[in-house]
């Protein structure tokens, strides 16, 4: 197994909710604890890129 595939396996998908407005979305939460949004690159749709997972 390479390196890139094993660090491909340290995260989760999770509900993600949007520290400024509450809107919610799919994500992936990381091994580090980083919350990153699946299919919106650029953030929430208020523009903030601050968010909190809610389900595990």
């Amino acid at each position: 197994m390479s390196e890139h595939s094993s660090k491909m396996d340290e995260r989760e998908k999770v509900a993600a909710r949007c520290s400024d407005c509450g809107a919610v979305y799919s994500a992936w939460i990381l091994s580090d604890g980083t919350v990153h949004l699946i299919g919106r690159k650029d953030g929430c749709r208020c523009g903030c890129s601050t968010f909190e997972a809610i389900s595990m």
